[in-house]
C-alpha cells in the first residue's frame, strides 16, 4: 500500500538544523520493509512530501518515530487513479 507522508519543519532553527544534520547523516532512508518512491521538498523549505510503499504499518510507524522528534508528520494512505477507477466501476450504479 502507498502512503503520503507530509512533513513540516520545526520553526525553531536549532531543531531544524538538527533535522538537516540527521538527514545528511542518514539520507532520510526508511527502514527495511518501507520503500521510498519519491521525496519532494517545498521551495520555501517549510516542509515537503514523501511517497512511501509498505504492507507493514509497524515499519511505517518506525520511520515516523525516527523523525517525529524534529518535525510534524502526517501519514495518509493513498490510492492510484487506476485503483480508484476500479473502485468506482465496482460501486457505480
Amino acid at each position: 500500500m502507498k502512503f503520503m507522508l507530509t512533513f513540516t519543519w520545526a520553526t525553531d532553527a536549532r531543531i531544524r538544523d538538527e533535522a538537516v544534520q540527521r538527514f545528511q547523516e542518514t539520507g532520510g532512508i526508511p527502514p527495511d520493509g518501507v520503500t521510498l518512491l519519491g521525496r519532494w521538498t517545498k521551495a520555501d523549505l517549510s516542509g515537503g512530501f514523501d511517497l512511501l510503499e509498505t504492507d507493514d504499518v509497524r515499519k511505517l510507524t518506525e520511520f515516523a518515530y525516527m523523525w517525529s522528534d524534529l518535525m510534524k508528520l502526517e501519514i495518509t494512505p493513498v490510492a492510484e487513479d487506476q485503483d480508484l477507477g476500479a473502485v468506482f466501476q465496482a460501486v457505480a450504479k
